[in-house]
């Protein structure tokens, strides 16, 4: 913006008017409201001890609430629990793998699968809804 004042020709950027203009009147209401390190704390402690729910959105509710300071407390914590599990899981997972099959492998394990099968079988014999089951046998084909 070109302006001539007494004979001097001004050439001012309106965006740099724009932000020295923002600057004083944020400084303004700053010194208006008084203390700055005293407005920062109170607005901190009114974040830290706002109550959210378990997604960490303020409500007004105070059922199921806690602090936002305790939730992001527990959602670090819950974060590093899983990321360590995930990492010990993969560096363990044939260890975790040969156990596995080892178990299903048991005769105990085959026992308590064929007394669970047939427990199941036996129930649904004496149920009102039938489940039609049949049992055939047959000799393998030669080929």
């Amino acid at each position: 913006m070109g302006q001539n004042i007494m004979g001097v020709e001004l050439n001012l950027d309106q965006e740099y008017i724009k932000g020295a203009v923002e600057d004083i009147v944020k400084a303004g209401i700053v010194s208006a409201l008084g203390d700055p390190a005293a407005i920062v704390k109170t607005a901190l402690d009114k974040t830290i001890n706002q109550r959210v729910d378990r997604d960490g959105k303020p409500t007004r509710d105070s059922w199921n609430t806690k602090p936002y300071l305790e939730w992001l407390a527990d959602q670090a914590v819950e974060k590093t629990v899983r990321e360590c599990l995930q990492e010990y899981v993969e560096q363990n997972k044939e260890v975790f793998r040969q156990e596995i099959l080892r178990q299903l492998s048991s005769k105990a394990f085959k026992n308590n699968l064929a007394v669970a099968f047939l427990d199941c079988i036996l129930n649904s014999a004496k149920s009102e809804w039938k489940m039609p089951i049949s049992v055939e046998f047959q000799k393998p084909k030669e080929w």
